[in-house]
């Protein structure tokens, strides 16, 4: 389990990157654009290991519209304590991009989606 802090605090990007939308790797959804970059935990990407042994190299992001929050939220081996995970899908192909959370003050919520699911 991965320990955090509480707080998500809004990832400030470069003046000279230019904004264009991320999407699925697999159908090229639009999933979220760079503006939605946050940090958690004082960073932007964190790498992870599943209790199966998987390793997962994570992006986060306070907003992911072209994502569906699938299943019931589950505090079970959760990588941000205090925060309940469920699956994040595209909402085009509902391929696993990550997993959305929800932390315990509503609406406090992001997407940790695995970089290799997406095209940036």
């Amino acid at each position: 389990m991965y320990q955090t802090s509480q707080s998500v605090e809004p990832l400030q990007a470069p003046q000279a990157q230019p904004e264009k939308a991320i999407v699925c790797r697999d159908c090229g959804h639009e999933i979220t654009r760079h503006r939605s970059a946050i940090e958690v935990g004082g960073a932007h990407e964190h790498t992870f290991r599943n209790p199966g042994g998987y390793s997962f190299h994570v992006l986060c992001f306070g907003e992911a519209p072209g994502c569906l929050n699938a299943g019931q939220p589950s505090q079970e081996a959760t990588w941000f304590a205090g925060y309940a995970w469920s699956f994040a899908l595209c909402a085009a192909c509902h391929g696993h991009l990550g997993w959305c959370y929800r932390g315990p003050g509503e609406p406090v919520q992001f997407a940790g989606l695995i970089a290799t699911r997406l095209v940036r």
